[in-house]
């Protein structure tokens, strides 16, 4: 079964396909070639841990049960939501502009709030929010000296992320916005770096048994009330965790599932598997270039 994924994946990467698409291809054709079973792990015994969160309710989405634990052992858990959420709504036909503008902040401001409770469902720390353009936002060398200084700030032991193989936009570009900043922001390299799931189910490297921690994840979840209306998130993430159990309590129980490695492994995977990456914007270059990085 595994050789079969492993060829479907393959003519599928060779036809057209967005950037971000073929790369989240390409890795997981990479790791399907060496893929062994996941291990049963405990949550990171970090003293901190710092989550990469794209968009409000990804950190619950992808690992809350995960954080949940490490937050009640003691770890100083804090998500750095990269994007304002900002277009989480459906459009409505005939709006103006203006309408359109108003109707994001109100957006912005609501999924804030519903993200500082879900943290306090958790446990979590104060977050941070970076505010780069949902759905819009770019690898400028601002949004990298942003993230740098989050990084500064909290010097995270460990780090949560969106793994390369989810092709959604923005969850791929907080992977690019990620390893450019831990480049230039003096991460050690063998900072771990937990890659988790929320659009496209990943190949695991472990599994975390968070049964006893699932009804806290669904009420953090609840709070999403904004993104709840879109979809019936609580429902769909579960069933994937319950999915994720079959390998830790034959499917009775509920698991999220991690792609775990060092920085400086997680990083040489980005770099092998990045398809026509664009060279980075002038102003970032220049300012590479002449020492001047401003913040």
């Amino acid at each position: 079964m595994r050789g079969l994924t492993h060829r479907l994946l393959r003519a599928l990467y060779s036809s057209w396909l967005p950037r971000p698409a073929r790369s989240a291809l390409r890795v997981q054709l990479q790791l399907l070639r060496d893929a062994a079973p996941p291990a049963a792990v405990e949550p990171p015994a970090a003293r901190r841990v710092l989550v990469l969160a794209p968009h409000m309710d990804d950190e619950v989405l992808g690992c809350g049960g995960t954080l949940a634990r490490a937050a009640a052992a003691g770890s100083v858990v804090r998500v750095v939501y990269v994007t304002d959420g900002s277009r989480g709504y459906v459009r409505t036909v005939g709006e103006s502009a203006a309408e359109a503008r108003a109707r994001e902040r109100a957006v912005a401001e609501q999924r804030q709030a519903e993200a500082r409770r879900a943290g306090q469902v958790l446990g979590l720390g104060e977050p941070i929010f970076l505010d780069l353009p949902d759905y819009r936002f770019e690898v400028t060398w601002p949004a990298v000296a942003a993230l740098r200084r989050a990084l500064a700030e909290t010097a995270p032991e460990a780090v949560f992320l969106p793994f390369l193989t989810d092709a959604h936009r923005d969850h791929w570009l907080t992977n690019a916005l990620f390893v450019a900043a831990a480049r230039d922001g003096g991460l050690p390299g063998r900072t771990a770096c937990w890659g988790y799931e929320v659009w496209a189910p990943l190949t695991p490297t472990a599994l975390v048994d968070v049964t006893g921690w699932i009804g806290r994840k669904r009420r953090a979840l609840a709070e999403f009330g904004s993104q709840l209306a879109l979809c019936d998130f609580t429902r769909t993430i579960l069933a994937l965790n319950a999915y994720r159990s079959i390998l830790l309590d034959r499917g009775r129980g509920f698991a999220e599932a991690f792609h775990v490695s060092e920085l400086d492994d997680y990083r040489r995977l980005f770099d092998a598997v990045v398809v026509g990456r664009p060279a980075p914007p002038r102003a970032w270059r220049a300012g590479v270039r002449s020492g001047a990085r401003q913040q």
